[in-house]
């Protein structure tokens, strides 16, 4: 049923901080849900929507935002779907909701005000059995070069891509990569689908898919009438990576990791605006159970006569001294060049008493900007502090709010940091270097684990916003919500 929010319409820092209203108008609006934030948000611009689902130990939501008004109205999901996406459609002018099922892929229909379900193509996948209280968003749409989605569906034998045609019909090709499967001394046995990367390999102006198995990179290359090849090429690029066997981790082999080093491919993208792809590869150095470090080695392409190619030596890497939460590759200083910010927090003697007496673990956000001469510098750039409160008796731990976000629209980028549930912090960026030492600071209530904030434009003015969603647990008042900041219009802006 729709429902007419009462939104909270203000300029935050204006009402929180009246001495930053020249620095910080933004424009806050609350949304009430109904169910708790606590899964997945998908945003759909050309449809101007935000799709937000959530669960309890019982139920599962999924929740439609009309950006135009703030109304919501909450969907019946089919027994069937396990995860959504979105997907550019033929014969749509906007993308539409996709849900993926037990036995394929439904489009999500709205006419007159009502929602109906449409089978797009039936497709077995590696999920078999549906978690009836998760719904979770999960990329399993992407454009190959159409203009139109594809679907690239895991299962165990294979992938199984699907090429959309002009007139919305699918081919179907039948990639030879298996899951990844790890067995347990409890019977438990794990499955998952191996990460898939896109790079035009032969530098023929088409988009090809890249996976690694068994230490090798396997292209499965695109044709020109856009059909894909089943067999995979071995490009024999002069990149080492660990198999899957060098890279097992689990204690009950009897095999000592000390000293181990394990080489995994982390990402392949332009990081220098050349063009051309390049790779990253993550090595994980092991000195013993706790003690660990990484390092990243960029390989930049080059394009010959045959294609493209690598150098048997990296060109560039970057050092860190303990183990990446996560690795974000973006351009933070508008520059053309791709940067890496990378967390990371000890694990240690000093990190376990620190959680047992404070209930909090301090987390280091680094930063390295690529330089002019393609080189990552040997000491990070900029480095920004956090904390992650962890729970003991809830086994739950809670990460800060850290995000980058463009409130200009110039492509520099602001850090915004949260701190002690209840203030925002805004880093502004700094031509000498990344961003300023000093912040401006405001006081809000901040979403109990900020790892579910995300960064949208929500109102296609080429500035960032911001989304924050609150769950069950979230202080009195502030439950079953979501947050909307607006980056302010016009040159007061942020």
């Amino acid at each position: 049923m729709l429902k007419l929010l009462q939104t909270s319409r203000c300029w935050l820092l204006a009402l929180l901080c009246p001495a930053l209203v020249q620095a910080f108008p933004m424009h806050k609006v609350t949304v009430p849900l109904g169910h708790p934030a606590n899964g997945s948000i998908l945003h759909l611009p050309e449809q101007r929507q935000l799709w937000v689902s959530g669960f309890s130990q019982y139920e599962r939501w999924l929740t439609q935002v009309d950006l135009s008004n703030y109304q919501t109205r909450s969907i019946a999901v089919p027994e069937q779907a396990q995860y959504f996406s979105q997907a550019k459609l033929a014969g749509q002018d906007a993308e539409q909701l996709v849900l993926l099922t037990l036995d394929g892929i439904l489009q999500l229909e709205q006419r007159d005000g009502q929602f109906s379900w449409r089978q797009l193509l039936r497709t077995e996948s590696i999920f078999r059995v549906i978690d009836p209280v998760r719904l979770r968003e999960r990329n399993f749409s992407l454009d190959l070069g159409s203009g139109l989605s594809d679907f690239l569906i895991p299962d165990f034998q294979a992938y199984h891509l699907y090429r959309q045609q002009a007139d919305g019909s699918f081919r179907h090709f039948a990639l030879p990569v298996s899951a990844r499967i790890q067995t347990w001394n409890n019977n438990r046995a794990d499955y998952s689908g191996r990460r898939y990367f896109t790079l035009d390999a032969n530098l023929d102006g088409l988009t090809d898919l890249l996976f690694v198995q068994e230490g090798q990179m396997q292209i499965y290359v695109q044709q020109s009438d856009g059909s894909f090849s089943t067999e995979p090429w071995l490009p024999g690029w002069p990149v080492t990576l660990s198999t899957e066997q060098q890279a097992d981790q689990r204690s009950d082999a009897g095999r000592s990791y000390s000293g181990q080093n394990i080489s995994s491919l982390e990402e392949v993208r332009d990081l220098d605006g050349d063009g051309i792809p390049d790779l990253v590869v993550r090595i994980e150095q092991i000195a013993d159970a706790l003690e660990r470090s990484a390092r990243f080695q960029v390989y930049f392409g080059r394009q010959i006569e045959a294609g493209l190619s690598f150098p048997a030596q990296f060109d560039t890497e970057i050092k860190v001294d303990s183990v990446p939460t996560e690795v974000v590759i973006a351009d933070f200083n508008g520059d053309g060049r791709a940067d890496f910010y990378i967390p990371t927090t000890k694990i240690g003697v000093g990190t376990i008493v620190r959680v047992l007496l404070r209930g909090s673990a301090n987390l280091d956000v680094d930063f390295y900007l690529l330089a002019a001469n393609r080189r990552y510098p040997a000491k990070a750039n900029f480095r920004q502090q956090a904390k992650i409160d962890v729970s003991i008796s809830n086994l739950r731990f809670d990460m800060p709010l850290f995000e980058l976000v463009d409130l200009r629209g110039d492509g520099r980028k602001h850090l915004v940091l949260g701190e002690a549930g209840n203030e925002l912090r805004f880093f502004a960026p700094d031509a000498r270097g990344l961003f300023n030492r000093n912040s401006d600071r405001v006081q809000f209530i901040l979403p109990r684990d900020a790892s579910r904030v995300r960064v949208f434009d929500l109102t296609a003015d080429g500035k960032s916003d911001l989304v924050l969603p609150y769950d069950s647990l979230d202080a009195e008042g502030q439950r079953n919500q979501l947050i909307l900041l607006f980056s302010a219009n016009g040159e007061a802006g942020l």
